[in-house]
């Protein structure tokens, strides 16, 4: 007889190198007052989760401070992970922060010219693992 699936939560650090491990995600928003949600790729760096997309697209025209969750998963054939992360976004113009964006080596999910840069500061990170 086969067990019932198992489901734990992961620890912050767990759910941190999960999403290190990956490479594209969801990221929801909210767009002219309707929920929405694309597949991007990013990276992390500090803790802290950079996406680049091309400009006048709908991340691109996010507002600043605007909140947004973020998702990202690892499916294996008995096993499941993924994370949430909700927090803030803000699309960096210029300046130090932009340089480091650029430095991270974010590979994008579409092709295409891809020069705006969004980073999604974390306000809460959960995770859970599954067992089948």
């Amino acid at each position: 007889m086969r067990e019932q699936p198992t489901t734990t939560t992961l620890t912050e650090d767990r759910a941190w190198e999960l999403l290190a491990q990956q490479s594209i995600g969801r990221l929801a928003t909210v767009d002219d007052g309707r929920p929405d949600i694309v597949p991007v790729g990013y990276t992390v760096e500090d803790r802290t989760i950079y996406v680049r997309t091309s400009p006048g697209t709908r991340l691109a025209r996010l507002a600043e401070g605007a909140d947004v969750a973020f998702e990202a998963d690892r499916l294996g054939f008995d096993v499941a992970e993924s994370v949430v992360v909700k927090g803030t976004a803000e699309v960096l113009e210029h300046g130090s922060d932009r340089t480091m964006a650029e430095a991270t080596g974010v590979v994008t999910f579409a092709r295409g010219h891809k020069d705006v840069w969004v980073r999604i500061t974390p306000s809460e990170v959960t995770g859970r693992h599954l067992n089948r």
